[in-house]
C-alpha cells in the first residue's frame, strides 16, 4: 500500500495544489518530501522524493529545464514549485519537458509553509508503512505456521489466495504435479489436464507467474490469470508471494529428503537381495511388504550396462569430461527406467555407477512371452538412445527363479552375460544367459592351466603361421566354425573362391596335424577357439 503522487494530491489538505504537467507520472511512488533551494541540492536525492522548491536558484529558463532533467535522472517522484515567489509563470518549455518526462509538476501557492506539506505527507507515508509492516508480520506468522506444521501445497495456495484475493495454481516441476487454491476456479479448468512437457516459456507467457526458486534450483511456478497481479492494489502482494515461495520450497525439500531416505532404504533392500545378503524368505517378504512390493512369484534380473563408459572415466580425468559422462549416464538410466516401466510397471531397479539392475517378477502364466517382451523393450530403448546418447548399452538377462531368494543367481548370470559380451565384443545387444550355450560353461574355466594348454595346442600354431607367413588361417578357421564347418558358406562369408577355402582348410589341418573330419577333433578345436576368444578379446575401434 505505497503512496503515489496521485494519493498525495487527493489528500484533503492539498486542494489548493494544482497539477500543471506530467499527468502520466501520477502513479510514481512517493517515499519522502524534501526541499531543494540550492544549486547542489539534487546531489542528495535518493529517488522517490517529492521535491519542493521556491526556484530561488533557477534564474533562467535553461536552469529550470536542467533542474527538471536532473530530477528525472534522480528518479524523483515529482516537483512542487512555489509560484509568484521567484517565478511568476512556469515557461511553456518546462511544462512540455515535464510531460515528456512524465514528471508531475505541481504549482504550490506562495502562502503554503513547507512544513504544512512535509508533515501531512510524512505522516501518511509512515502510517502506510506501519500498516504494511503490520500486514507483513501477519503474513509472516501465517506462512510460518504453514511451514512448521508441514501443511499441504493446496493449503499453502489457499492461504496465499486469501491474502492476495485471487485464485492461483502451483506447477511443481520437481515432482511434476499441478496444485490449485480453488478447484472451481477457471485456472483449474485450464490447467488440470496440462502436460508437464508443455510447460515452456511460451506456455507461461499466457499467465501471470512467479518463479519459485532458490539460488541453486528451480522448483516450479505460481500461476495466476493473465493481468490479475497487475490489477491488484495489494501492497503486500510481493511479501505474500515471497513467503509462499519460501514455504513451498521448504515443503518440496522435505518431500525430496523423505523420498531420498525411502529410496535409500529400498536400494539397500534390493542390494541385499542381489548380493544374497538375506537370511530367510520371511525377512525378504516382510521387508518387501514395507514398500508395497510382492515377490511371491520369484523373478529375474535384467542388467543395463553402458558399454565402455568406465574406460572413458579412466582415460579422461578432467572435471568437464566427467560431468559430461555423469549426465550421459543419467540420461541412459532415465530412458531405461521409462522403457522398463512401460513394459513391466511393477519392476524394481537398483542403480550402480555404470549399470542399472531391474528385478522383474510376474505370475507363471504370464511368463511365456517374457523373452519377447524383453527384446521389444531393448529395441525401443536402443532406438531412443541413438537419438540422445553417444553410448550403446548391453542388456544382460539372467534366468527366472521361482524363489526370489535366488535372484542373486539371476543377477550373477546377467553379469556373466555382460562380461562375456565384453570378451567377445558383443555390444549394443541383448544377451540372455540361457542362450549363451557353451560360452557360459567355459567362462568359469577360461583362465585355468587346462584352458591355456588347449589354446597352445590348437590355436597358437595357426597364430604363429599367420605371423610368419602373413597368412589368414586363424580368421579362416573362425569363419568355418561360425558356419558349422560348411566350406561353401564360409567361402561366401570371406568373399573368396571355394577352391581357396579348400586350400586353406587343408593347410589348417596340416599346421595343426589334425584330421578335422573327425568329430572329436572338431569339438576340441571349437572349444579351443571359444576359449581363445574369451581370453583374447579383439581391440575395440
Amino acid at each position: 500500500m505505497t503512496m503515489t503522487i496521485s494519493d498525495f494530491l487527493n489528500l484533503p489538505n492539498f486542494s489548493d495544489l494544482n497539477l500543471l504537467a506530467g499527468e502520466n507520472g501520477l502513479d510514481r511512488e512517493l517515499t519522502n518530501v524534501t526541499v531543494v533551494d540550492t544549486p547542489d541540492g539534487t546531489n542528495w536525492l535518493n529517488g522517490g522524493e517529492f521535491v519542493i522548491t521556491t526556484a530561488y536558484m533557477l534564474h533562467e529558463e535553461k536552469d529550470l529545464l536542467e533542474f527538471l532533467q536532473v530530477l528525472h535522472e534522480k528518479q524523483a517522484a515529482g516537483v512542487g514549485i512555489k509560484e509568484n515567489r521567484y517565478i511568476t509563470t512556469i515557461p511553456e518549455a518546462a511544462l512540455k519537458m515535464a510531460d515528456e518526462l512524465n514528471l508531475p509538476l505541481i504549482s504550490v501557492p506562495e502562502a503554503y509553509p513547507f512544513v504544512d506539506i512535509i508533515n501531512p505527507v510524512l505522516t501518511q507515508i509512515i502510517s502506510r508503512q506501519s500498516l504494511l509492516l503490520t500486514q507483513a508480520n501477519k503474513i509472516h506468522k501465517e506462512f510460518l505456521g504453514l511451514a512448521i506444521n508441514n501443511n499441504s501445497v493446496p493449503e499453502i495456495l489457499k492461504t496465499l489466495s486469501s491474502i492476495i484475493r485471487i485464485p492461483c495454481a502451483f506447477i511443481d516441476t520437481h515432482f511434476r504435479n499441478i496444485f490449485f487454491s480453488d478447484e472451481s476456479s477457471s485456472l483449474m479448468q485450464k490447467l488440470q489436464d496440462a502436460d508437464m512437457e508443455s510447460i515452456t516459456s511460451e506456455f507461461l507467457e499466457q499467465y501471470d507467474y512467479y518463479t519459485v526458486a532458490n539460488k541453486n534450483e528451480q522448483f516450479g511456478f505460481l500461476l495466476f490469470e493473465k493481468g490479475c497481479l497487475q490489477m491488484q492494489e495489494n501492497g503486500n502482494m510481493q511479501t505474500a508471494l515471497e513467503y509462499a515461495s519460501i514455504v513451498l520450497i521448504l515443503h518440496i525439500q522435505v518431500q525430496i529428503a523423505n523420498q531420498q531416505m525411502a529410496e535409500k532404504y529400498k536400494a539397500s533392500f534390493l542390494e541385499d537381495l542381489l548380493t544374497n545378503n538375506v537370511k530367510t524368505d520371511v525377512e525378504i517378504h516382510n521387508r518387501a511388504r514395507l514398500y508395497g512390493w510382492d515377490f511371491t512369484n520369484g523373478g529375474l534380473a535384467a542388467v543395463v550396462d553402458i558399454n565402455n563408459i568406465k574406460k572413458y572415466f579412466t582415460d579422461h580425468l578432467d572435471s568437464n569430461t566427467n560431468r559430461m559422462l555423469e549426465e550421459a549416464t543419467e540420461i541412459i538410466f532415465r530412458h531405461s527406467i521409462q522403457e522398463m516401466h512401460q513394459m513391466f510397471p511393477q519392476s524394481k531397479y537398483f542403480r550402480q555407477s555404470d549399470l542399472i539392475v531391474f528385478i522383474i517378477s510376474m505370475p507363471e502364466d504370464s511368463r511365456e512371452g517374457l523373452p519377447e517382451q524383453l527384446e521389444q523393450t531393448f529395441r525401443r530403448l536402443q532406438s531412443r538412445l541413438k537419438m540422445v546418447s553417444p553410448f550403446t548399452i548391453t542388456l544382460g538377462i539372467g534366468q527366472y527363479y521361482e524363489n526370489i531368494r535366488d535372484i542373486s543367481k539371476s543377477y550373477s548370470e546377467a553379469r556373466v552375460a555382460i562380461n562375456l559380451g565384453y570378451s567377445l565384443q558383443w555390444f549394443d545387444r541383448i544377451l540372455f544367459y540361457n542362450r549363451l550355450g557353451l560360452y557360459r560353461l567355459l567362462a568359469p574355466v577360461m583362465n585355468s592351466p587346462e584352458s591355456e594348454e588347449l589354446c597352445i595346442q590348437y590355436i597358437q600354431p595357426l597364430e604363429d603361421y599367420d605371423r610368419k607367413y602373413h597368412g589368414e588361417l586363424l580368421p579362416t578357421l573362425q569363419e568355418i566354425l561360425q558356419n558349422g564347418w560348411n566350406l561353401k558358406e564360409s567361402a561366401a562369408g570371406l568373399y573368396i573362391h571355394y577352391n581357396s577355402i579348400k586350400y586353406r582348410y587343408s593347410k589348417i589341418c596340416k599346421v595343426l596335424n589334425l584330421d578335422l573330419a573327425d568329430h572329436n577333433n572338431r569339438s576340441l578345436v571349437e572349444i579351443a577357439m571359444k576359449l581363445y576368444l574369451l581370453k583374447h578379446k579383439p581391440e575395440s575401434n
